[in-house]
Protein backbone atom coordinates (compact mmCIF):
# COMPACT_ATOMS: atom_id res chain seq x y z
CA UNK A 1 0.00 0.00 0.00
CA UNK A 2 1.45 3.54 -0.96
CA UNK A 3 2.17 5.84 1.54
CA UNK A 4 -0.89 8.45 0.71
CA UNK A 5 -3.32 5.28 1.03
CA UNK A 6 -1.42 4.47 4.70
CA UNK A 7 -1.87 8.10 5.82
CA UNK A 8 -6.00 8.34 4.58
CA UNK A 9 -6.41 5.06 6.25
CA UNK A 10 -5.23 5.91 9.62
CA UNK A 11 -6.92 9.44 9.01
CA UNK A 12 -10.08 7.80 8.42
CA UNK A 13 -9.71 5.69 11.81
CA UNK A 14 -8.96 8.79 14.28
CA UNK A 15 -11.96 10.95 12.72
CA UNK A 16 -14.50 7.80 13.01
CA UNK A 17 -13.34 7.14 16.94
CA UNK A 18 -13.15 11.04 17.99
CA UNK A 19 -16.75 10.98 16.13
CA UNK A 20 -18.23 8.27 18.30
CA UNK A 21 -16.91 9.21 21.66
CA UNK A 22 -18.43 12.39 20.92
CA UNK A 23 -21.44 10.94 19.99
CA UNK A 24 -21.49 9.51 23.33
CA UNK A 25 -20.96 12.79 25.12
CA UNK A 26 -23.67 14.39 23.04
CA UNK A 27 -25.97 11.70 24.82
CA UNK A 28 -25.10 12.64 28.21
CA UNK A 29 -26.12 16.32 27.93
CA UNK A 30 -29.74 15.08 25.85
CA UNK A 31 -32.40 16.49 27.63
CA UNK A 32 -35.44 14.65 26.12
CA UNK A 33 -35.44 12.08 24.05
CA UNK A 34 -39.10 11.15 22.39
CA UNK A 35 -41.07 7.84 21.34
CA UNK A 36 -44.00 8.41 19.12
CA UNK A 37 -45.45 5.13 19.55
CA UNK A 38 -49.01 6.81 19.15
CA UNK A 39 -49.65 4.63 15.46
CA UNK A 40 -48.52 1.58 17.59
CA UNK A 41 -51.28 2.31 20.64
CA UNK A 42 -53.39 4.74 20.03
CA UNK A 43 -51.15 7.08 22.37
CA UNK A 44 -47.78 8.80 23.35
CA UNK A 45 -45.02 7.06 25.17
CA UNK A 46 -43.21 10.24 25.35
CA UNK A 47 -41.22 10.99 28.93
CA UNK A 48 -39.84 13.61 30.56
CA UNK A 49 -36.28 12.88 30.96
CA UNK A 50 -33.46 10.82 29.74
CA UNK A 51 -30.48 10.20 31.33
CA UNK A 52 -27.24 8.52 30.89
CA UNK A 53 -25.53 5.79 33.25
CA UNK A 54 -22.25 7.17 32.03
CA UNK A 55 -22.64 10.27 34.07
CA UNK A 56 -20.52 8.72 36.85
CA UNK A 57 -17.61 7.56 34.91
CA UNK A 58 -14.22 8.04 36.35
CA UNK A 59 -11.84 10.46 34.54
CA UNK A 60 -10.43 9.64 31.79
CA UNK A 61 -12.64 6.44 31.77
CA UNK A 62 -13.63 5.06 28.22
CA UNK A 63 -17.28 5.22 28.21
CA UNK A 64 -18.23 3.48 24.34
CA UNK A 65 -19.75 0.41 26.17
CA UNK A 66 -22.68 2.07 28.33
CA UNK A 67 -26.54 2.80 27.64
CA UNK A 68 -28.76 5.98 27.96
CA UNK A 69 -30.72 5.43 30.56
CA UNK A 70 -34.50 5.88 29.18
CA UNK A 71 -37.52 6.32 31.15
CA UNK A 72 -40.58 4.96 29.81
CA UNK A 73 -43.92 3.91 30.76
CA UNK A 74 -44.60 0.54 32.69
CA UNK A 75 -45.64 -1.29 29.46
CA UNK A 76 -42.73 -0.49 27.64
CA UNK A 77 -39.28 -1.67 27.13
CA UNK A 78 -36.17 1.06 26.63
CA UNK A 79 -34.25 0.37 23.72
CA UNK A 80 -31.13 1.68 22.15
CA UNK A 81 -29.33 0.22 18.64
CA UNK A 82 -26.54 1.62 17.26
CA UNK A 83 -24.69 0.02 14.07
CA UNK A 84 -21.39 -0.15 13.65
CA UNK A 85 -19.60 2.74 12.28
CA UNK A 86 -17.18 1.69 9.12
CA UNK A 87 -15.57 -1.24 9.77
CA UNK A 88 -13.68 -0.03 12.98
CA UNK A 89 -16.19 0.56 15.79
CA UNK A 90 -18.70 -2.52 17.09
CA UNK A 91 -22.63 -1.91 17.18
CA UNK A 92 -24.43 -1.66 20.26
CA UNK A 93 -27.31 -3.32 21.14
CA UNK A 94 -29.17 -1.88 24.92
CA UNK A 95 -32.45 -3.14 26.63
CA UNK A 96 -33.82 -2.36 29.82
CA UNK A 97 -30.79 0.08 30.24
CA UNK A 98 -28.41 -2.46 30.00
CA UNK A 99 -25.91 -3.24 27.05
CA UNK A 100 -26.91 -6.84 25.59
CA UNK A 101 -24.36 -6.67 22.65
CA UNK A 102 -21.15 -4.54 21.37
CA UNK A 103 -19.21 -2.19 23.34
CA UNK A 104 -17.31 -3.46 26.15
CA UNK A 105 -19.12 -6.98 25.96
CA UNK A 106 -17.07 -7.95 23.30
CA UNK A 107 -19.49 -10.28 21.30
CA UNK A 108 -21.00 -8.07 18.02
CA UNK A 109 -19.73 -8.95 14.69
CA UNK A 110 -19.73 -8.52 11.04
CA UNK A 111 -23.64 -8.61 9.34
CA UNK A 112 -26.34 -8.10 11.51
CA UNK A 113 -26.30 -8.40 15.38
CA UNK A 114 -29.54 -9.79 16.70
CA UNK A 115 -31.15 -10.17 20.07
CA UNK A 116 -34.31 -11.83 20.88
CA UNK A 117 -36.72 -10.82 23.86
CA UNK A 118 -39.62 -12.39 25.58
CA UNK A 119 -41.99 -9.54 25.31
CA UNK A 120 -44.00 -9.69 28.14
CA UNK A 121 -40.84 -10.67 30.91
CA UNK A 122 -38.29 -8.67 28.80
CA UNK A 123 -36.03 -12.07 29.19
CA UNK A 124 -33.06 -12.20 26.80
CA UNK A 125 -33.68 -15.28 25.16
CA UNK A 126 -30.83 -14.83 22.49
CA UNK A 127 -28.15 -12.94 21.20
CA UNK A 128 -26.12 -13.89 18.32
CA UNK A 129 -24.77 -12.00 15.03
CA UNK A 130 -24.44 -13.51 11.78
CA UNK A 131 -21.81 -12.80 9.03
CA UNK A 132 -24.07 -13.23 6.06
CA UNK A 133 -20.53 -13.26 3.59
CA UNK A 134 -20.47 -17.00 4.65
CA UNK A 135 -24.02 -18.46 5.27
CA UNK A 136 -27.23 -17.77 5.65
CA UNK A 137 -29.11 -20.88 7.03
CA UNK A 138 -28.02 -19.84 10.62
CA UNK A 139 -30.09 -16.79 10.02
CA UNK A 140 -33.07 -18.59 8.65
CA UNK A 141 -33.34 -21.08 11.53
CA UNK A 142 -32.62 -18.23 13.87
CA UNK A 143 -35.89 -16.45 12.38
CA UNK A 144 -38.06 -18.88 11.66
CA UNK A 145 -37.76 -19.81 16.03
CA UNK A 146 -39.26 -16.90 16.58
CA UNK A 147 -42.86 -17.03 18.17
CA UNK A 148 -45.75 -14.12 18.56
CA UNK A 149 -44.72 -12.09 21.88
CA UNK A 150 -40.99 -12.13 21.04
CA UNK A 151 -38.93 -8.57 20.52
CA UNK A 152 -36.13 -9.14 18.23
CA UNK A 153 -33.67 -6.08 18.17
CA UNK A 154 -31.53 -5.87 15.13
CA UNK A 155 -28.37 -3.70 14.58
CA UNK A 156 -26.09 -4.08 11.12
CA UNK A 157 -21.95 -3.73 10.99
CA UNK A 158 -20.12 -3.50 8.03
CA UNK A 159 -22.83 -5.55 5.21
CA UNK A 160 -25.57 -6.65 6.34
CA UNK A 161 -26.96 -7.50 2.64
CA UNK A 162 -24.75 -10.31 1.52
CA UNK A 163 -26.70 -13.52 0.67
CA UNK A 164 -30.00 -11.70 2.54
CA UNK A 165 -32.64 -13.14 0.38
CA UNK A 166 -36.00 -12.53 0.05
CA UNK A 167 -37.38 -15.51 2.27
CA UNK A 168 -35.26 -13.33 5.20
CA UNK A 169 -36.57 -10.38 4.19
CA UNK A 170 -39.97 -11.51 4.20
CA UNK A 171 -39.52 -12.72 7.34
CA UNK A 172 -37.57 -9.42 8.74
CA UNK A 173 -40.94 -7.55 7.02
CA UNK A 174 -43.14 -9.67 8.81
CA UNK A 175 -41.65 -8.64 11.82
CA UNK A 176 -42.79 -4.80 10.85
CA UNK A 177 -39.77 -4.10 8.69
CA UNK A 178 -40.32 -1.43 6.36
CA UNK A 179 -36.62 -0.17 4.80
CA UNK A 180 -35.65 -4.31 5.12
CA UNK A 181 -35.93 -4.72 1.26
CA UNK A 182 -34.07 -1.53 0.39
CA UNK A 183 -30.92 -2.93 2.48
CA UNK A 184 -27.74 -2.99 0.32
CA UNK A 185 -24.40 -3.65 1.05
CA UNK A 186 -22.62 -1.54 3.28
CA UNK A 187 -25.23 0.09 4.84
CA UNK A 188 -26.22 0.92 8.02
CA UNK A 189 -29.72 -0.55 9.56
CA UNK A 190 -31.28 -0.79 12.80
CA UNK A 191 -34.78 -2.05 13.52
CA UNK A 192 -36.88 -3.35 16.40
CA UNK A 193 -39.78 -5.48 15.49
CA UNK A 194 -42.74 -7.77 16.97
CA UNK A 195 -44.88 -10.16 15.04
CA UNK A 196 -48.32 -7.98 15.21
CA UNK A 197 -47.46 -4.37 14.72
CA UNK A 198 -48.33 -4.25 11.02
CA UNK A 199 -48.74 0.02 11.35
CA UNK A 200 -45.07 2.27 10.41
CA UNK A 201 -43.39 2.82 13.30
CA UNK A 202 -40.68 4.76 14.51
CA UNK A 203 -38.09 1.84 15.33
CA UNK A 204 -36.43 1.54 12.23
CA UNK A 205 -33.51 3.58 10.40
CA UNK A 206 -31.72 3.11 7.56
CA UNK A 207 -28.54 4.79 6.12
CA UNK A 208 -27.35 3.96 2.70
CA UNK A 209 -23.25 3.73 1.43
CA UNK A 210 -23.27 6.47 -1.12
CA UNK A 211 -20.03 7.63 -2.10
CA UNK A 212 -21.37 11.29 -2.57
CA UNK A 213 -22.78 11.11 0.64
CA UNK A 214 -20.77 8.90 3.05
CA UNK A 215 -19.86 10.54 6.10
CA UNK A 216 -16.42 8.83 6.21
CA UNK A 217 -15.15 7.56 2.98
CA UNK A 218 -16.12 4.71 2.00
CA UNK A 219 -18.80 4.23 5.23
CA UNK A 220 -21.84 5.71 5.60
CA UNK A 221 -22.73 7.72 8.59
CA UNK A 222 -24.02 5.45 11.82
CA UNK A 223 -27.34 4.42 12.33
CA UNK A 224 -29.21 5.18 15.41
CA UNK A 225 -32.34 5.07 17.12
CA UNK A 226 -32.96 5.31 21.00
CA UNK A 227 -36.78 4.76 22.13
CA UNK A 228 -39.75 2.93 24.11
CA UNK A 229 -40.93 -0.37 22.70
CA UNK A 230 -44.51 -1.71 23.68
CA UNK A 231 -44.46 -4.72 26.33
CA UNK A 232 -46.26 -7.38 24.82
CA UNK A 233 -49.47 -8.86 26.78
CA UNK A 234 -50.61 -12.54 26.02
Amino acid sequence: MRSPDIIYALTTMIIILIWFFSIDCLNQKAAKWSCNTDELNGRSAETETSETNCDKRGLFKSHFGCCPNKDCPVDHFSIHLRSGAANVVPPKICFNNTIIMGGAMNNAGPGLNIVLINGETGEILRSSYFNLESVAEDLLKYLNKIKPGNIILVASHINPAAKLNDEIRNIFAGLGSTMVKFVNPKDNWVFAGSYGIKKARPFEKLIHYNLENNAYGDWPEMGEIIGCFPRSFN
